[in-house]
């Protein structure tokens, strides 16, 4: 299975959720075959490409604890192409589904698993040990708990430790098996280890032109220059009107609105600026929320609403701020979700990323579950 890179953004529109009907039957059970732990297939692409045996360092104590697993679950060929057509038809203005978006529960009742394969799946984990965490509201992933000499057991794989640039981490050695008789419903596992994300945004630094017009960093203690939304011809170019030295100009959220034409809706009669809305961010970091307040201060837009939520539960608690990068991540989605959509609400779910090197998922996964 592929991973995620950085934080997923999720738009969760209020008050437009629709069945679509007569179209998508409710799912039929995959499971038809009786559960053989005998009979096993393997599901290929599980084992993190950092989970090398030149990082080796052995195998984990059975009883290291495995906590918050998650058993992703897949859609049957009807079912995405049913998914495939109607993303399609909300998205065009002639459909009668154009913008009937769906809630996790109607989308579990028409695209995920049957409840009778869920019951099947969650059955079989728990005989083998496992304690269920949760089934997501989609019935497309199931979050479960134990430790590794129980996913040695059930799933056919041995848990090693591996040292990776100073640092230790526990990953599974090989691809894991299930029954045979799971296969049509189970796509794989998500994850075994506790390798760590890497978030999308860089902090670049400052930057302005030479003489060359070359873009390249610059050094505010020896440049002088300032944090201020214009660098007065800090960019070494000339204007060719005036002569005068070319300013360097940073990007706000007006301008965002200029370029993107989105002003218009921001001044109509009737505003489209988020109202009513709510935009769900998830991460595995918190942030200061006077980050927050205090962007939409200093680029004139309104005072918002920020709702930190953080997973209950005692696998998943208050991570705090997070460094690297992560605390990072989470201002710039917050903030600029915000810039685009000024009246929107914005929720920063938050959920602890292996904090004592024994949970095996993502931060920013849980939280989107």
């Amino acid at each position: 299975m592929k991973m995620a890179r950085g934080v997923v953004l999720l738009i969760v529109v209020c008050g437009l959720t629709f069945v679509v009907a007569g179209q998508i039957s409710s799912p039929q059970s995959q499971i038809t075959a009786r559960i053989d732990n005998s009979r096993t297939v393997v599901l290929g692409g599980n084992v993190h490409p950092w989970a090398q045996a030149r990082f080796d360092r052995g195998p984990a104590p059975v009883s290291l604890p495995m906590r918050r697993m998650m058993l992703v679950l897949k859609s049957t060929p009807n079912q995405t192409t049913q998914l495939q057509d109607l993303l399609k038809e909300q998205q065009d203005r002639e459909s009668p589904n154009y913008h009937k978006w769906l809630t996790p529960e109607e989308f579990g009742e028409q695209f995920g698993a049957s409840e009778t394969d869920i019951q099947k799946i969650t059955g079989w984990l728990t005989s083998q040990g496992f304690t269920i965490d949760s089934v997501a509201k989609g019935r497309n992933l199931i979050l479960f708990s134990g430790n590794a000499g129980q996913v040695q057991a059930a799933f056919h794989t041995a848990i090693h430790k591996y040292a990776v640039d100073k640092n230790q981490y526990w990953a599974n050695a090989n691809d894991p098996a299930i029954p045979e008789a799971l296969a049509p419903v189970v796509a794989g596992i998500a994850s075994l280890n506790n390798f760590p994300r890497k978030p999308a945004s860089r902090l670049a630094g400052t930057f302005a032109r030479n003489k060359a017009g070359k873009l390249v960093r610059k050094a505010a203690a020896k440049t002088g220059v300032r944090p201020q939304f214009t660098y007065a011809g800090a960019c070494n170019g000339t204007d060719q009107t005036t002569g005068a030295p070319t300013n360097c100009y940073a990007l706000t959220p007006y301008d965002f609105a200029t370029i993107y034409n989105v002003l218009p809706l921001w001044t109509a009669s009737t505003p489209i600026n988020g109202s009513g809305q709510t935009i769900a961010i998830v991460s595995d970091s918190d942030i200061n929320k006077a980050d927050f307040t205090n962007f939409r201060s200093l680029f004139g837009l309104p005072a918002g609403t920020l709702n930190v939520i953080y997973t209950p539960g005692s696998s998943s608690t208050n991570p705090g701020a997070q460094p690297n990068g992560n605390e990072s991540e989470a201002d710039v989605d917050t903030q600029w979700a915000g810039a685009v959509a000024p009246g929107a609400t914005i929720d920063l779910v938050v959920s602890a990323d292996n904090p004592n090197s024994t949970l095996s998922s993502f931060g920013g996964d849980v939280s989107a579950v």
